[in-house]
């Protein structure tokens, strides 16, 4: 039996929007949201050689909840024709971001409450961290209800640290993140303390963090290690190969150790929770020019006989004309840069950056030598496949390189 976690979260979620009665405008991303997370659970279960069947009961409801819904007969909200008016006006005014200040420092605050508490502490302290968060997260739910949006629309890095305060306003999640960040701050510590060094001092960072993990020296003898949130599943041995790289720096043994534990469905369902709490939401494969879904469904037919499970795709505007797109193995997702979608841009030159980050999918990472490598001898050849190559590297080369 295996366990994916956000799965009745996600049940919940919609059957409430449901029964609330969904808005005729918002259907169809409401559908994507929903095809999205069932695609994602049945890639986590064929992964792990086994079916929705088996997933614990309240998970395997949820699931079959989720995939019998009928689309076509949904109680639909229609609001009379003055009201569309409005909202209409209301749409074209509306900024499609929305400002909420201060929420990244209210994670720094929780951040802070957390590294302040004692392996002892008491059970108050931790109710009083949990009343806390849901007071935070209560509060931008209810500034971006005012503004009739979703914290989906938050700018990024508010919207992952309300994703994390959401996260961590659950008790359970709570707990295990506290003792995590305890258990690293107690190893670090260890090893500080039977090894000369010229670090004094480490500070444990538990968050919503894109990669697995990153520390910076301050040249005054404190290193700052920020490990992603997926780690509050991992073992004692993960955690000290983390601590190892830290202080004692980079070794081929502890690098394939968190590797590989970045890559299990442990690490990836804790990513996957935090993802469906607002991120999804805000992941579209519609560009201006180009849908990444149907380029995706051409590609798969064309040079993987229709067999790859559709990663997550999406648009984004922060990559630039250098990094045109990269392929995230933990989230399943590849993020092409809006660079490239004009009409100035041809369709070749798109399909051969998707094709490319594909292939990241379909190959994965190889190790050799102790170095993980991703662009193999392998790689190579399949990407020379691409039925219009060498056109599109020659337009490619007048103007940037394929990330990654």
């Amino acid at each position: 039996m295996i366990r994916i976690r956000g799965i009745v979260k996600t049940a919940d979620r919609v059957k409430g929007q449901i029964q609330q009665g969904i808005k005729t405008q918002e259907l169809g991303s409401v559908k994507t949201f929903v095809d999205t997370s069932l695609q994602t659970i049945e890639k986590i279960c064929i992964e792990a050689k086994t079916t929705p069947d088996s997933l614990p009961i309240r998970s395997r409801n949820a699931y079959y909840y989720l995939k019998q819904i009928d689309w076509q007969n949904l109680p639909l909200s229609d609001r009379s024709a003055e009201e569309s008016i409005a909202t209409s006006t209301l749409a074209t005014s509306t900024p499609t971001r929305i400002k909420i200040n201060n929420v990244v420092r209210q994670q720094k605050s929780i951040h802070q409450q957390i590294e302040k508490l004692k392996p002892s502490y008491a059970v108050t302290q931790l109710d009083t961290i949990c009343r806390n968060l849901n007071n935070y997260v209560r509060e931008i739910e209810r500034i971006c209800e005012q503004k009739k949006l979703t914290p989906a629309a938050l700018a990024n890095p508010s919207r992952k640290a309300y994703a994390w305060m959401k996260f961590l306003s659950n008790l359970h999640n709570l707990k295990s993140h506290v003792k995590t960040v305890q258990k690293v701050q107690t190893l670090a510590n260890r090893i500080l303390r039977t090894q000369c060094s010229n670090i004094s001092e480490i500070q444990v960072i538990l968050t919503n963090y894109n990669g697995l993990y990153k520390y910076k020296n301050n040249r005054r003898g404190k290193i700052e290690l920020q490990l992603s949130e997926g780690f509050i599943q991992a073992e004692d041995e993960i955690l000290q190969a983390i601590v190892n790289m830290t202080i004692r720096g980079s070794n081929p043994k502890d690098k394939q150790l968190i590797l590989h534990f970045g890559s299990t469905a442990e690490y990836r369902d804790v990513i996957l929770e935090l993802d469906l709490i607002a991120d999804l939401d805000a992941e579209t494969s519609k560009g201006n020019c180009y849908d990444l879904e149907a380029l995706f469904y051409s590609l798969d037919r064309q040079y993987f006989a229709g067999k790859m499970a559709k990663p997550r795709l999406t648009w984004n505007k922060t990559l630039t004309h250098r990094k045109l797109g990269h392929y995230e193995p933990v989230r399943d997702r590849i993020v092409i840069s809006r660079t490239l979608d004009s009409s100035c841009v041809p369709q070749i030159v798109v399909e051969l950056v998707l094709y490319h980050e594909l292939l990241h999918k379909h190959h994965g990472a190889k190790w050799l030598n102790g170095k993980r490598m991703v662009h193999t001898p392998e790689f190579r050849r399949s990407e020379r496949k691409f039925l219009h190559y060498q056109e599109a590297q020659r337009w490619l080369g007048r103007f940037s390189i394929i990330g990654m």
